[in-house]
């Protein structure tokens, strides 16, 4: 399938993360775009801002979505909102019940919880200039990212990802699901990857491009 006669294909980063963090995808798929975030709503709800996103997305016909970490979780909810072949999730899960225990145990907690992370990116501004150049490339380039995020949109998007609630209808729309076996922070143990990456965490989509990349290009030929 030549790049031409791809669909689009909408990727949507990490909590704290931008387009960099699909720096690889973007160079080997010519039909991959990665849109900016809408400005979300106070207490905004994780599907009522996914419905909204999918809305600012100017498409004419059928497309494929898919996402990282959080991007996955807003991915599986704007599928339900626009004429998607396939959704795909690198890193990221299906639903809220595949959360780990200890972001489980936060849920009746959520106001508070929610306050806590927006101190996280210019804390990681102060700290960035203090660690070493040896670090790994993805791992710096994360750390940019994060110094750089809006400390609102960080704030908001943890409180709702512990809000989010399971759906009460299934998904009409194919997910396909790569993830790292040494992910820490969503194990590949609570979810059900259809591409396990061997040594791979969760940044694959930068330390393990070339998997994510077929595993993308397989996927949209499959169903495209």
């Amino acid at each position: 399938m030549s790049g031409a006669g791809m669909l689009p294909l909408i990727l949507l980063p990490g909590m704290g993360a931008d387009a960099r963090m699909f720096r690889p995808q973007l160079a080997a798929l010519p039909s991959a775009v990665v849109p900016g975030w809408v400005l979300p709503e106070p207490e905004e709800p994780l599907p009522v801002y996914a419905a909204r996103m999918a809305r600012t997305i100017e498409l004419p016909g059928p497309c494929f979505v898919g996402g990282a970490s959080f991007g996955g979780m807003v991915a599986v909810e704007m599928a339900r909102h626009l004429e998607a072949r396939a959704c795909f999730l690198i890193g990221s899960i299906r639903s809220p019940l595949e959360l780990p225990r200890r972001v489980r145990m936060l849920r009746p907690l959520a106001r508070a919880a929610g306050r806590i992370p927006g101190w996280i990116p210019p804390l990681v501004r102060a700290l960035r200039l203090t660690v070493p150049r040896r670090l790994a490339p993805a791992t710096r380039s994360m750390l940019d990212q994060l110094a750089e995020t809006d400390r609102r949109f960080f704030r908001w998007a943890a409180l709702a990802v512990l809000r989010w609630e399971p759906p009460t209808e299934p998904l009409a729309v194919p997910v396909a699901q790569i993830h790292g076996d040494r992910d820490r922070i969503l194990p590949h143990r609570l979810t059900r990857p259809d591409v396990l990456v061997r040594g791979g965490g969760h940044l694959i989509s930068m330390t393990h491009a070339d998997v994510v990349n077929e595993f993308l290009r397989a996927g949209m030929e499959k169903w495209g």
